[in-house]
């Protein structure tokens, strides 16, 4: 447990936050100097499980300044003492001992801090010593590092290294500073090779820290804007073993990152290299294709390519598409094909990541987008194919390819109505799609506007809160007068029962969000998004400690109800639900509406 640090954003396992030094709060993640350690200025106590005032840590009164202790490695006899005592711990950060030895091996770096931060308490921070630079710095604090420092950087100094942010290089190497930094702008290579040993080192550790420091500030940068995945993508690109760590981390720590993973972001998610398969937020969509979307029943299933501009419906290419086959809307059931997604109903299509995503568009797909993508349509098609009547695809080149050989493994047929190598977007083709699909369909009447709208809102709540949310949502009650409306422009849609706002889609963030009314009515579905909080009426948002419970599924970002002895609302969830009850600081909650709740009412929470 802490008493001086507290997070403030998350971006995954990535934090800032701020632990207060000195009297002065300082920013996570945090860089010590091997100088302000060594002379005590830092204010910052480390204490060992072998010091004899180690019981002291017990004792949370007993200290007034941030303290901490070290974490032994499982091989050291105080090992089991210390992991023991973890959750009795009066401590704001812990040490990982002997960091240093982890960089033998990708997969000891990756066991080491993983189980580090899996073993200590959430809103602790932890500090990986003596191994930071600016090439490797991204990646520890996407892991869910708090602390570094720069005794790596002075060490290089001394050792005539100097650091660059992608690797590290002898100064006897070099032509030139490549360096813009008050060091390396002050003199030249020649000038500072005149120098003697003791100002020489002086001068590159410098430089080093500042390059660190830089560093750390372009990290921070990277968790507020909500795209430190994409930054460590690229910076893990300069070294095979920091490459290794990363693959490792998305190959056997899913469970790890999913857990700290926000399920929307208000930011376009980057997918620029194979490890963007990987990603959480793409596994998560495509299991929730398969886990939470009903698709309709006795309808054509149409397969369309993906767009450059996002959501589809908005792209030149799914116009004339939509176009094509406008008679018949309501019939036709879309579903696109898509690299890093896999596939899109379109009732998804301005979900997150959905409408949040951007690739390289050469025309070419790479193998394993190839596998990914059609292990995707293999699945769903295995799935739902007795909904469908026909399945038309309107596809050509690669999609086609792909599209074929998912339907041979299946034994399925498949009408195709674009020819080889023809654009899916050329007048031929578009002509053959809208015959096709005129003589599959006849002379059905086509839906109104609003159950085509409906569909979106009952899928993208079925999404949210698990399937059944989204027909409980739009539904006429028995014995009830309910008028249902849904107003707003696409994709800005506004759902209303009786002229009351029940739910409305956020473009910003590709979510669907509550009212209290709304909330009520699917309130038998959220028992996966339920935040228990203590006996009190929230005037702000609910901090960590007024929550008493919350539902193990709650991510950063979702749509969840809190309920208590005198509360009842809805609001957006800032913390996971496992961190909420772990954390004794920070915003759990941010609340949107809140109604003090009936005496009557408290025996039924």
């Amino acid at each position: 447990m802490t008493k001086f640090y507290e997070v403030r954003r998350r971006d995954g396992a990535a934090r800032i936050g701020f632990l207060s030094l000195n009297d002065e709060k300082k920013q996570t993640p945090l860089l010590f100097h091997v100088d302000s350690l060594s002379s005590g200025k830092e204010g910052f106590e480390i204490t060992n499980a072998e010091d004899a005032n180690f019981s002291d840590l017990f004792q949370e009164d007993l200290h007034d300044t941030p303290r901490g202790t070290v974490l032994p490695p499982e091989v050291h006899p105080l090992f089991t003492k210390v992991n023991e005592a973890i959750p009795s711990l009066s401590v704001d950060c812990y040490v990982l001992s002997f960091a240093s030895a982890m960089l033998n091996s990708p997969r000891a770096f990756v066991r080491r801090i993983i189980d580090a931060r899996n073993a200590i308490p959430s809103d602790v921070a932890l500090w990986v010593p003596a191994i930071a630079t600016a090439e490797n710095a991204a990646l520890l604090i996407y892991m869910g590092v708090d602390v570094i420092d720069d005794t790596n950087a002075v060490i290089n100094g001394y050792q005539g290294i100097y650091q660059t942010e992608e690797g590290a290089m002898s100064l006897r190497d070099l032509e030139e500073l490549p360096c813009n930094c008050s060091v390396c702008s002050s003199l030249t290579i020649d000038e500072l090779r005149e120098k003697d040993s003791k100002e020489r080192a002086s001068l590159l550790a410098k430089h080093n820290t500042l390059l660190l420091e830089k560093e750390l500030k372009k990290v921070k940068a990277h968790i507020r804007a909500g795209s430190l995945r994409e930054y460590v993508e690229q910076k893990v690109r300069s070294s095979p073993f920091l490459t290794a760590v990363l693959r490792i981390l998305d190959l056997d720590e899913e469970e790890y990152f999913e857990r700290r993973t926000p399920v929307a972001r208000n930011c376009c998610m980057m997918a620029n290299t194979m490890e963007s398969l990987k990603r959480i937020e793409v596994k998560r969509f495509a299991s929730r294709v398969l886990e939470r979307y009903e698709p309709p029943v006795k309808q054509v299933l149409l397969l369309l390519p993906c767009s450059a501009r996002k959501p589809y419906s908005l792209s030149p290419s799914h116009v004339k598409f939509r176009e094509a086959i406008a008679q018949y809307k309501g019939h036709i059931h879309e579903l696109i094909l898509t690299s890093p997604l896999g596939i899109v109903p379109r009732e998804l299509e301005v979900i997150y990541p959905a409408a949040f995503y951007d690739i390289p568009v050469t025309g070419y797909w790479d193998a394993e987008e190839r596998a990914w993508v059609a292990s995707c349509l293999h699945a769903y098609l295995e799935r739902n194919a007795r909904n469908y009547v026909q399945i038309v695809a309107h596809l050509s080149g690669a999609y086609r390819e792909l599209c074929s050989c998912v339907a041979d493994e299946l034994g399925m047929d498949v009408e195709y109505t674009c020819e080889e190598g023809e654009e899916m977007t050329s007048k031929e083709a578009l002509n053959r799609l809208n015959a096709r699909i005129a003589a599959l369909c006849g002379d059905k009447k086509p839906l109104s506007s609003f159950e085509k709208k409906a569909s979106m809102l009952r899928a993208m709540a079925d999404y949210q809160f698990g399937i059944g949310a989204g027909r409980e949502l739009i539904s006429r009650k028995e014995g009830e007068r309910t008028k249902i409306k849904i107003t707003g422009k696409f994709p800005a849609y506004k759902l209303r029962v009786n002229g009351d706002v029940l739910a409305r889609i956020v473009p910003e963030y590709g979510l669907l969000t509550l009212t209290m009314q709304g909330a009520l009515r699917i309130r038998n579905y959220l028992a996966s998004y339920t935040v228990h909080i203590g006996d009190f009426l929230p005037k702000g948002s609910i901090l960590a400690p007024g929550v008493v419970n919350a539902n193990e599924q709650i991510r950063v970002n979702d749509e969840v109800i809190f309920v208590g002895e005198k509360a009842f609302g809805v609001g957006r969830a800032k913390m996971s639900g496992w961190e909420m009850v772990e954390s004794r600081k920070g915003v759990a909650v941010d609340v949107r509406e809140v109604e003090k709740r009936a005496t009557s009412a408290k025996s039924t929470s």
